[in-house]
């Protein structure tokens, strides 16, 4: 009779041990991270006028949730949302990222809105955008008062990895399109962009090894427009070719520098000859380069101070008038404890022919920053491939 008991107390502990597994399997990985950008904005104009700014945006949060599927495969939830540029009318809210992802070990779907394949590598700047003229392939089809529209668009994308170091990814886009037109409207959301890159990149659980070539890459995009007189599809295309590499030059774990490049060739459209809008600026044809080096002192594999500079420039050769732009950043940010930092950024940008009647001759902007992010994560269930405050830009990639 005693042995009964003790057998019965024993099926029911494995019982009750199974069935919380079960739900425990069931049950979605919930992960919510949050990034907070506060920074002084001055900027002096070359007219002597001056001008002060609170600013936060590029702050947001977001919320993930990852689920097991029946085959090999995981899906995954994310919504996100972001206070846009100070200066855009976008309103108070922007939801940046609302998309479903399925992945397995080498292969990624991705469905709704999310960041636009305008950039192949991310640069040590404070914000995404302050350096947008030269590190992304820009929207034909904005105005040019809101940074968001080139960065941020409904996507389809598909991704295969060969051997977790080999990406080949095609994406289709629907970017953002300015108003001009009654017939224009906000619920075109028809593809509007096509693309695809090829990279080789070293991954994360793997840069701790120090790697000199850490990332390379090419990358095509391709505008569907309505270029007037042209009824051939290829020829109606505007067509960008980016090109990027990451080269660790000292490959010291506490003092660490390494280089960061990137080329984009806009072919452009050849009767484009005069930039009078920001529309006729991304159809004329550009070479672009943007080029960083960074020292970064990692104290026991933590990051604690990061120099960087930064310079950019791009001409348009087609032009009838000599029309170039360049930018200079200089940054530092040092950490005040675990994920909240302090920085100080420099910008001074510089404009010839067409651009300097567009945005005027020059400008120099200081920003004292701090910067806060946080990730939580509940029922951990998975590896991380990408965690979610990888969605988000990072002044140390």
């Amino acid at each position: 009779m005693v042995k009964q008991k003790h057998l019965f107390k024993i099926i029911l502990i494995l019982f009750l041990t199974l069935t919380y597994n079960s739900f425990a399997q069931v049950r979605p990985e919930i992960e919510l991270a949050a990034r907070g950008v506060m920074s002084v904005n001055i900027d002096a104009n070359l007219n002597s006028t001056t001008s002060a700014i609170n600013d936060f945006s590029d702050s947001g949060i977001l919320l993930g949730f990852r689920q097991k599927l029946y085959s090999n495969f995981r899906g995954q939830f994310v919504i996100g949302m972001q206070f846009p540029d100070a200066d855009s009318d976008l309103g108070q809210i922007f939801f940046h990222q609302t998309f479903l992802l399925l992945e397995d070990r080498t292969n990624i779907i991705k469905l709704g809105r999310s960041r636009v394949a305008s950039s192949l590598i991310e640069f040590p700047t404070l914000r995404d955008d302050d350096a947008i003229h030269f590190t992304d392939v820009l929207n034909p089809y904005s105005s040019g008062v809101n940074s968001e529209d080139n960065q941020y668009g409904n996507v389809f994308e598909y991704s295969h990895v060969f051997g977790q170091r080999y990406w080949l990814r095609l994406h289709g886009e629907h970017y953002t399109k300015t108003p001009v037109a009654p017939e224009t409207t906000e619920n075109d959301f028809s593809l509007n962009a096509i693309g695809l890159s090829f990279m080789y990149r070293v991954p994360r659980t793997q840069l701790w090894n120090r790697p000199i070539l850490q990332q390379i890459g090419i990358g095509m995009n391709n505008f569907l427009t309505s270029r007037a007189g042209y009824t051939n599809k290829f020829d109606k295309m505007l067509k960008n070719i980016s090109a990027s590499a990451i080269i660790n030059v000292v490959r010291d774990p506490v003092y660490f520098i390494d280089l960061r490049s990137q080329f984009i060739y806009n072919v452009g459209f050849d009767e484009v000859k005069h930039v009078t809008d920001n529309m006729l600026m991304t159809r004329a044809a550009s070479i672009s380069n943007f080029t960083s080096l960074r020292f970064l002192y990692r104290k026991l594999e933590r990051p604690t101070l990061q120099i960087a500079l930064s310079f950019g420039y791009k001409s348009f050769p087609n032009l009838e008038n000599i029309t170039d732009q360049y930018q200079f950043v200089f940054n530092t940010f040092y950490s005040l404890g675990l994920n909240f930092d302090i920085g100080l950024q420099v910008q001074y940008l510089k404009y010839k022919g067409d651009l300097a009647s567009l945005f005027g001759n020059s400008e120099t902007r200081f920003q004292f920053a701090l910067v806060y992010s946080i990730s939580e994560v509940w029922n951990n269930q998975f590896d991380n491939r990408e965690s979610l405050l990888n969605l988000e830009h990072g002044y140390i990639p």
